[in-house]
This record gives structure tokens, sequence and C-alpha cells, in this order.
């Protein structure tokens, strides 16, 4: 059964951390696609964002190439901030998949602020303020979409990584 788990959060929340103890807990058949590693080897810093349909189409692309592993988990990893970009960007994925997750960070700002500090790349206090003020909470579109929403409210992802139920997908 092949899963595909959309990770949405502001930057710094711990999204990518959670993808990497994904890959450590289970070490086969998890693909993590990041936006910010395609901003990087596209243009040389995931800060870059002079191509970002690039960015897009690639993102995409990689979670469909992924999806012919039928005992894969997919793993979107970008800030996914509304349902918009949750919801409407990622339709053509979601028969691909035979199960669709949405990891949701609804984290302090004080917290995440702290955490995005300790980045190698830090995103700017006014950046951050901007994600944190255009970020949406799950809506009607995503209840209808995702199969499974999880909530991470104080930065513990383990009832996260155990809704996931990776030991039926070895």
């Amino acid at each position: 059964m092949n899963k595909l788990v959309v990770l949405a959060g502001v930057p710094g929340s711990g999204k990518s951390y959670f993808s990497s103890t994904i890959k450590k807990i289970k070490t086969s058949h998890v693909y993590v696609v990041s936006s910010d590693q395609l901003r990087k080897e596209i243009g040389g810093a995931q800060s870059n964002l002079n191509n970002e349909d690039l960015v897009w189409k690639l993102f995409l692309n990689l979670a469909k190439t992924y999806s012919l592993d039928k005992d894969g988990i997919v793993i979107l990893d970008a800030t996914h901030i509304n349902s918009e970009l949750r919801v409407d960007r990622n339709k053509e994925l979601k028969s691909l998949f035979d199960e669709t997750y949405l990891v949701v960070w609804n984290i302090d700002r004080l917290v995440v602020s702290n955490q995005n500090l300790q980045r190698d790349y830090p995103i700017p206090p006014e950046a951050m303020n901007m994600f944190f003020d255009k970020f949406e909470m799950p809506d009607e579109k995503d209840k209808a979409f995702f199969d499974h929403i999880i909530y991470i409210n104080n930065s513990d992802i383990a009832p996260a990584i155990e809704a996931l139920n990776l030991e039926s997908n070895k």
C-alpha cells in the first residue's frame, strides 16, 4: 500500500526533521520531495525563488515517479500553507496513492521562531511573520481530499509517526 504524506507548516516548524526521522525508522521505500532541496539544486540556494515554475513541476513529477513504488511512502516537504497548495496543487497525485495523509504543524509562534533561528538557513523574521499570517488550518476542502489529517501541536512527532502505521508498509 503506497502513501502520500503532505506536510503543512511554517518554516522551522519541524517538517524536514519529521521527514528525516521517517527515513531513519523505515530505511527503504521512503521518498522525500523537498521544495527547499529542489531550489538548492536548481538555483544554488533554498532561498532562491527565481525558478519556482520549474521547482513545482519537478516536485510533482518526482512524486508521480515515486508513486510507482506500491510499498512506498512519498513525503511532500513544503510549507503548504493553505488548501489551494495542499489540495489543488496535489489533485493529480491523489489517484496514484492508496492513502493520503496531511500532517499539520500547529505550534506556538515563539517556539517555531526559535527553531527557525537554529536552521542552517534561517528565514528572515519579516518572512516568518508573513508565513504565520497566511497559514491556514485545514478546512472542509482538506478534509474531503485527505484520508487522514494528523496534527502536531507540541513538537512531539511520535503520535504522527504512529498514525502513519509504518509497520504495515515495510
